[in-house]
């Protein structure tokens, strides 16, 4: 399904609970314009399910003998052999087992829902990363659950929480469990939650990552576990969703992913996005043209409007760039018309040793991870304008994502330093930046990756650092397993293939790549890479919006919701700068414009 709602009542407070559930639904037909597909009602609890855009999902099931129900969002597999659609043999499943071990006999991209008639509570098993957004909100009269952020920030009277604002507005991100409001938290990856009596009553992982023992595989025991693992996966992919289609790139992970599905036997369609005379498009078409299989090309769009913008908002909560997201929404739909499920490669790059770099000369070392480097690198190294906070509440970006890292990664530092960067890159960018964009195409159409299902990724966790570093694993499973494609050039020019002696010359265009990749650095440094893009035809985005009255209606300082939370005299200069063709942020200025639509449609959901 796309989202659902739960209330779970304090013990003699039903009524009252019962009446937030009634506010909630109130909110999601204002806020997301939709009814819930299916619901279940309970002195103990109350549920309701929303379908996806396409139609499909929304179904909640229950047992006829306990009353027990059970609601899924995103798509799961059993390790029986079933999958989403069998949620009742799911729920008997559950009837005769523990939540514990439910959840290690699942994968994929989930947040499970089961209200126990038996016991009288609300069991959440969420998926390994935590990819599959689900929600808590308490309030006076018991505790409410969701996949929407914004939906149980409709609930009541919120406030807005000044970590996450500068998180998102700085990095477009937000991180550990917060949202926007201090009254709404974010459920934690791997784990069983019990609500029960309007509260959460315990929680308990069911995997950890710590578990699967790194630098354990090597060599060809390691290539032949992934693709094996790759392979079936891609098989119990195809066999619930015969129809789907599969991202194509000229980079590696996309390329790993369709070969997993040749591998298969299985001839998915392909897409890809961008301009027409972009690497990635002509890799792209040319790549699936070799192999014999159709490729669907979008191309970017020329023009957003502020409706395209609202259209994304009951998708992201305003807690990813709207602007960024129109793009992605116009590419889902689009292929939602067609096919019946999107496919894609995130995840794969925990194969190719993503962001050790940072780690060099001293990759694989038992010692603790450089959080400081780490942050200033990766998560603070966006430019971006503190002038719209009061100087007394600003974050030190990079000592604050310092500490953040250090307390997801406590308890590790006796690992390889390259296990402990994989970490902290799952749980934190991947569970928070790729789940978001996740959670919300999914509520237009079923989306995965197979990368991220847990007998997929062990086997990256597992094999050991110098066999991943600079990608060789992959390029030696696709040599070994796919050797046209891993013959086949990568967007940098290169091939996919291992270095020989035979070869070497085919890699020559690395020095024209590191080269590009260290002017980029430099040009990013002096502010150049905005002046660059502003040089480019098509008008950004921000000056199309600029001129519609809603967005001029939206963005004064004095009249928004932000105010309360931002320093309005420089919060005014900021969006009167930003009116400036040349202007450096962008992005900063899209993520302000998407937290205050959602801001100002959780009040007019209020007022109803």
């Amino acid at each position: 399904m796309g989202n659902f709602l739960v209330v779970i009542p304090k013990r003699d407070e039903a009524i009252e609970a019962e009446r937030e559930f009634r506010n909630g639904l109130r909110a999601a037909r204002e806020i997301r314009s939709q009814s819930p597909s299916d619901s279940v009602e309970r002195e103990w609890g109350w549920a309701a399910s929303f379908s996806r855009q396409n139609g499909s999902g929304g179904k909640i099931v229950t047992d006829p003998e306990t009353g027990s129900w059970l609601l899924s969002c995103g798509t799961w597999f059993h390790t029986d052999g079933y999958a989403s659609g069998a949620e009742a043999q799911l729920l008997r499943r559950y009837l005769l087992t523990d939540s514990l071990r439910l959840g290690l006999e699942l994968e994929g991209f989930f947040v499970l829902v089961i209200g126990d008639a038996r016991t009288r509570e609300v069991i959440v098993i969420t998926d390994i990363i935590g990819s599959c957004h689900c929600f808590q909100r308490p309030f006076a009269s018991g505790i409410a659950l969701s996949g929407s952020s914004l939906l149980l920030a409709a609930l009541g009277e919120n406030r807005l929480d000044r970590v996450a604002c500068q998180e998102f507005f700085y990095t477009g991100n937000i991180y550990e469990d917060r949202t926007c409001y201090q009254e709404v938290r974010k459920l934690g990856p791997a784990s069983v939650f019990h609500f029960a009596d309007g509260k959460k009553k315990s929680e308990e992982k069911y995997w950890r990552s710590a578990d699967v023992e790194p630098e354990s595989l090597s060599g060809e025991r390691a290539i032949d576990a992934l693709w094996d693992a790759a392979t079936r996966a891609a098989s119990r992919i195809h066999a619930l969703h015969e129809n789907s289609v599969c991202d194509l790139t000229g980079g590696y992970d996309s390329r790993v992913l369709v070969a997993g599905f040749l591998g298969a036997g299985v001839r998915c369609p392909t897409a890809v996005s961008g301009p027409p005379d972009s690497a990635d498009v002509r890799i792209s078409s040319a790549l699936a043209k070799t192999l014999g299989l159709r490729n669907l090309h979008s191309e970017p769009m020329e023009q957003i409007s502020f409706d395209q913008l609202q259209a994304c908002l009951p998708l992201t909560d305003g807690e990813y760039d709207l602007v960024n997201y129109a793009q992605i929404r116009e590419i889902h739909k689009s292929l939602s018309g067609e096919f019946g499920a999107s496919i894609n490669g995130s995840f794969g790059e925990v194969a190719r040793g993503y962001w050790w770099e940072l780690l060099f000369p001293g990759i694989g070392q038992r010692r603790p991870l450089d959080a400081h480097k780490l942050a200033q690198r990766r998560y603070a190294a966006q430019p971006f304008d503190a002038s719209i906070f009061p100087a007394s509440e600003r974050l030190n970006l990079a000592g604050h994502f310092a500490g953040v890292i250090e307390r997801t990664n406590t308890g590790l530092t006796h690992f390889p330093n390259t296990f402990q960067m994989d970490h902290a890159y799952l749980t934190m960018r991947m569970q928070r930046w790729q789940g978001r964009i996740a959670s919300s195409t999914n509520q237009i159409w079923p989306c995965l990756s197979p990368f991220m299902f847990r007998s997929v990724l062990e086997p990256m966790l597992k094999a050991r650092s110098m066999l991943r570093w600079r990608s060789l694993m992959v390029r030696k499973m696709l040599a070994k397993f796919s050797p046209q494609m891993a013959n086949f050039p990568l967007e940098h020019g290169f091939p996919a293939e291992p270095t020989t002696w035979k070869n070497f010359y085919r890699f020559l265009p690395l020095a024209a790549y590191f080269g590009e990749k260290v002017a980029k650095k430099v040009r990013g440094k002096l502010g150049l890479i905005r002046t660059e893009h502003a040089n480019n035809r098509i008008e950004e985005p921000r000056l199309q919006l600029w001129r519609d009255e809603r967005v001029r209606e939206l963005l004064v300082a004095q009249k928004m919701k932000l105010g309360t939370l931002t320093d309005t005299k420089a919060l005014e200069s900021f969006l009167r700068r930003s009116h400036e063709a040349n202007f450096t942020y962008g992005d900063q200025w899209a993520r302000i414009v998407s937290l205050e639509c959602a801001l100002q449609a959780g009040d007019r959901s209020r007022k109803i």
